[in-house]
């Protein structure tokens, strides 16, 4: 009996011992591979595999992961990591680990799974199940022929094809140039449009992949593509205005290759040829700026169904490929996001209704009509409306593109017929609708919003309603421009500035899983440099001419990728184009000022700048880039560079401040000037109170709470003005109704940022009409990443990027009841959410599991602050600083409180 006890015992005691092998409080989660869920079709063939951690337990991280990669979902559930088994590597890194397991093949699935140790060498359970799909990594492997069609309209290409096995799995890998629509058997293939995402074709060409599995079927299947303009073909705007030159690549072209598995084993590959067959369709004109042209009459019922009679169909014409290189398509999509319906009719003058979306956004109208045959339908779309209540399209740019975006739909004349565009889109608020039989109702026309498909990665809310409208004008106005590309505006230019890049990156990292996005753009920034320095104007032949401040985008992207990713491969993958842009600033630079380049534009009443010299701001930015380069530089383990770019960035801060500081007075004469020295950091440590002093003072003195910055100064100006203590004038700033400020162009009826302040008269262009400027230009709106980064204070530490590291430190604490934010980090969901309640200060925040954060306190006195209900013994202060407390914490949840005693009256 005594035996079966002791047998009992240690039964129990190896149970135990095997639970507590796994640490039930952490889990791991959010794998990733390059950024996305489970890709289908990547061609990095050293992919950056990420997790993420969570834990019920504060102060929880991990200490050690494993990484299993296997060639099957079989190997995988046995714990066979047959292409890649990591073992037990001790690292707290959960994010950015390149592939390293044997050569990955093209069009091959992998399976990857993930375990990790804890504080305390509890080992976690397995994650569950990824996996991401290789594209074709060889040339070779193509084995189809680019097509085309010498047509006006856009072409209807089709193929019929015999499938007489089970079938297993088919994958489409198709470039459609400009743009592609695809059908298989009828049925639209994803719901991405404007496919693929603009590239320089020259030089690189997207491909997209798509599992069609159960698309097809056994028997006769039917492949129809149409093909737009997009970019390949804009030839209606060649404007030398911006440097464009000819924008023209050539006539729309279709790669399609389709790879068959079936059940037993075998595999067949359908291909593009000249066996493809091609006909005019309904699409009668396509171009981006001019708008899209649609003659239902001329619709072939089943065209892209099996057994059609294509017999009077062309035969295709071999083409030459593009040129450049194919490269499957990793960013997301631009797709349909979202659906307005109007809020107004207007009748102005008989046959003509105008729509009132009350919302400027990029996208297009979607038509519902009953009409006879032949009825002609005419779209038009525009920011304004004039003093008469008719269309103005003045603001999209009519007299840089000697275009209005129009469209034309024509009836066919069977019953209720719906149509939306396929090739292009618009940047609008209202719809003239023109040529409708009878008196249309708001039924009869929606809009369709459409964008990349970049998905929400932060959220913010606050107590000040105005604040509030600020944010969603914001993201209104960035959602308006992203469309592969971060575009200036969404209908006059629709360029890759880069200069608009710079102000905008921060606020779209904040508010979006923007990795992708910007990791795309920078590639095409490097395929702009063609040995020299990055164009203006990126991708394509709409060069924009050259700037050194401009180009500082291209490391400032670079460094934004490192700071909120921490994505080192980025930083080795431009590094030598960086250190060439640097270079070749050093040559230009005069006793290291940088005379030349855009500016600062649209100041006030101005649209070239004045107060602020291009030399001040191109030598900012030449100091801000050697600097943020020595810092890659000592991320990727360059020494000797790490130290030649500190010590650069120190001259040219000398010289800097040798040249615009007036050192006496405290300032560097004038509202920007003074902002942008203090948010690049410029200032002199001990000078740096006195100078955002005389800030504070021009503000209210000279322009009684107004700016007069530029388009840089307007990025940086509330965040800093908050730092040095004067909450309230950022807030009287922002709550100002007169010229020029934000209310003002909400009394005009803004819904998205204007180009300009909304001034008529430009002092230095005064044959420009004001009011021909865009109404939708988000390089007004960058400032937008303050309400993370400032009022809620979240902040990456640059010591630790990815935010490994968090800093929190909040602003307008004094001014505002409440304030709240999520950001989802690379490593996890963090949150800050303050608010001020009767005589308490109170304070709520996540950290995620395996990272830290410091957090400032707004407080004076050390035994007012409580955290989770606890008074705190051990906060610390910085030097000089009287406004907050600073707390180290690791990972968790924590609530913080502090008594009104010790903190400042609002």
């Amino acid at each position: 009996m005594k035996g079966i006890f002791l047998l009992f015992i240690i039964a129990i005691l190896s149970l135990s011992c095997a639970v507590k092998k796994y640490d039930s409080s952490i889990t791991v989660t959010g794998l990733r591979c390059d950024y996305f869920e489970n890709p289908l079709g990547i061609d990095n063939r050293n992919p950056k595999l990420s997790w993420i951690i969570k834990s019920t337990e504060k102060n929880q991280k991990q200490t050690a992961y494993q990484i299993l990669v296997a060639s099957s979902l079989k190997h995988l559930n046995n714990e066979k990591g047959d292409i890649w088994d990591t073992g037990k590597i001790k690292s707290d890194q959960s994010c950015q680990i390149i592939y390293q397991g044997k050569p990955l093949q093209s069009t091959k699935k992998y399976y990857w799974k993930v375990r990790v140790w804890d504080k305390n060498n509890n080992r976690s359970e397995w994650s569950i199940t990824a996996n991401w799909e290789m594209g074709l990594l060889k040339p070779e492997q193509w084995k189809a022929q680019w097509i085309g069609f010498n047509s006006q309209t856009a072409p209807l290409f089709r193929k019929e094809i015999e499938i007489s096995k089970t079938l297993k799995e088919a994958r489409v890998y198709i470039s459609g140039l400009g743009f592609y629509e695809l059908s298989i058997n009828g049925n639209k293939i994803g719901d991405h449009v404007l496919d693929p995402g603009q590239t320089d074709y020259e030089q690189r060409t997207f491909y997209v992949v798509y599992d069609v599995t159960q698309q097809l079927k056994q028997g006769t299947n039917a492949i129809g593509i149409m093909l737009g303009n997009g970019w390949y073909n804009q030839n209606v705007v060649n404007s030398a205005r911006y440097g464009w030159g000819d924008a023209v690549y050539g006539k729309p072209r279709l790669l399609f290759q389709m790879q068959l598995t079936f059940d037993d084993g075998t595999e067949k590959t359908v291909i593009s040829d000249e066996t493809w067959k091609v006909s005019p369709g309904p699409v009668t004109s396509n171009n981006l700026y001019a708008g899209e042209q649609y003659d239902a009459r001329l619709e072939q019922p089943g065209w892209n169904n099996s057994g059609f009679n294509d017999n009077d169909w062309n035969k295709v014409s071999l083409v030459e490929a593009p040129g450049g290189k194919l490269v499957c398509q990793n960013i997301p999509p631009i797709k349909k996001m979202d659906t307005i319906a109007p809020v107004n009719i207007t009748n102005p003058k008989p046959g003509i209704y105008i729509y009132d979306m009350g919302q400027n956004f990029a996208g297009w109208a979607k038509l519902t009509v009953n009409a006879e045959k032949g009825t002609k339908i005419q779209l038009r779309f525009a920011e304004n409306l004039d003093k008469n209540g008719l269309l103005n399209p003045a603001s999209t740019g009519v007299y840089a593109t000697g275009v209005v975006q129009t469209d034309g739909y024509t009836c066919k004349g069977n019953g209720t017929e719906i149509w939306e565009l396929r090739f292009t889109y618009h940047g609008f608020r209202y719809v003239e609708m023109a040529g409708f039989p009878g008196t249309p109702s708001k039924d009869n026309l929606k809009g369709i919003v459409v964008h990349s498909s970049l998905q929400e990665a932060g959220e913010f809310t606050c107590s000040d309603e105005r604040l509030n409208r600020l944010h969603k004008t914001a993201l209104w106005t960035e959602k308006s421009n992203l469309h592969s590309i971060p575009t200036d505006c969404p209908h006059r230019e629709r360029c890759g500035w880069l200069g608009d890049a710079f102000l905008t990156s921060d606020m779209t990292i904040y508010n979006f899983d923007a990795a992708t996005f910007w990791s795309k753009f920078l590639v095409d920034i490097e395929t702009s440099r063609r040995d020299g320095i990055p164009d203006n104007i990126v991708p394509g032949r709409r060069s924009g001419g050259k700037s050194p401040d401009w180009g500082a985008a291209y490391i400032q992207l670079t460094w934004n990728m490192f700071l909120y990713y921490g994505d080192k491969s980025v930083i080795s993958e431009h590094y030598d184009g960086m250190t060439f842009f640097m270079n070749h600033l050093q040559q230009i630079a005069s006793n290291n000022i940088v005379h030349n380049g855009i500016g600062s534009l649209f100041s006030p009443n101005r649209i070239t700048p004045e107060e602020t010299p291009k030399a001040f701001t191109s030598t900012m930015l030449y100091y801000f880039c050697a600097d943020v380069i020595s810092r890659m530089s000592k991320a990727i383990e360059k020494k000797s560079e790490a130290e030649k770019f500190a010590l650069l960035a120190t001259q040219i801060k000398n010289s800097f401040n040798s040249k615009f500081y007036n050192k006496e007075k405290k300032t560097y004469e004038g509202q920007e000037k003074n902002v942008l020295a203090l948010a690049f950091n410029l200032v002199p440590q001990e000078d740096k109170q006195a100078v955002a002093n005389n800030l504070n003072k021009d503000i209210i003195e000279n322009h009684n709470y107004h700016v007069s910055t530029g388009i840089f100064g307007s990025r940086y100006i509330y965040e800093i003005l908050a730092q040095f203590g004067f909450e309230e004038t950022v807030k009287k700033i922002l709550h100002s109704n007169t010229f020029p400020s934000y209310g003002y162009l909400f009394s005009r009826g803004a819904t998205t940022f204007w180009e300009n302040w909304g001034e008529l008269k430009f002092e230095d262009r005064l044959k420009i009409d004001g009011d021909e400027r865009s109404k939708n230009h988000p390089f007004q709106g960058g400032f937008d990443a303050w309400f993370y980064n400032g009022i809620v204070g979240i902040k990456p530490d640059p010591e630790n990027p990815g935010f490994k590291h968090i800093i929190f430190r909040p602003q307008l604490t004094n001014v505002l009841d409440s304030a709240k934010a999520t950001y989802n980090s690379i490593h996890g969901p963090i949150s800050s959410n303050w608010q001020n309640a009767g005589n308490e200060f109170k304070w709520f925040v996540s950290v995620p599991a395996n990272t830290t954060a410091t957090i400032f306190i707004p407080a004076n006195k050390q035994d007012s602050i409580f955290k989770n209900g606890k008074p705190i013994k051990e906060l610390k202060q910085l030097q000089n600083e009287t406004r907050f407390r600073f707390h180290e914490l690791e990972s968790g949840e924590y609530s913080f409180k502090v008594k009104r005693n010790s903190y400042p009256e609002k």
